[in-house]
């Protein structure tokens, strides 16, 4: 069967340097993914309900509403969205730092390549290794 030129991509290919890698365990990986997702869902609500409220309230002050039972509503919306704004926005801001702090302690825990700064072994240890068969 013949190869239509078309069939291949020409591409170029380029290597990666050096690539560090980090063995991480099943119960670190799925913290990293609630951490990210609870992070990440707090400042989208924050973000969500604070201009709602701040433009719920620039409305309800430059328009007069005689009517209380549609006055009434909007204001308890306007309300709700700085409440729920707040409390999302406080903790958004206590969560910053967490997933940084947990992703330093995996590397951290990360035993280094003998030979390595900060990994060096002692005359002890050095003698304590199996001896190599050379061939």
């Amino acid at each position: 069967m013949p190869v239509n030129p078309d069939d291949q991509v020409p591409i170029e290919r380029y290597r990666l340097g050096k690539m560090q890698s980090y063995e991480v365990l099943v119960s670190d990986f799925n913290r990293i993914e609630s951490e990210a997702k609870s992070i990440g869902t707090d400042i989208a609500f924050a973000t969500a309900c604070i201009p709602v409220a701040i433009t719920l309230h620039v409305t309800l002050k430059m328009v007069a509403i005689p009517d209380p039972t549609v006055k009434y509503p909007f204001l308890l919306l306007m309300y709700a969205c700085y409440i729920l704004g707040a409390y999302f926005g406080i903790r958004a801001y206590r969560q910053r730092g967490r997933l940084k702090e947990f992703m330093q302690t995996i590397r951290d825990a990360q035993v280094a390549p003998l030979g390595e700064k900060g990994s060096e072994m002692g005359p002890a240890e050095l003698a304590a290794l199996p001896a190599e068969k050379k061939t």
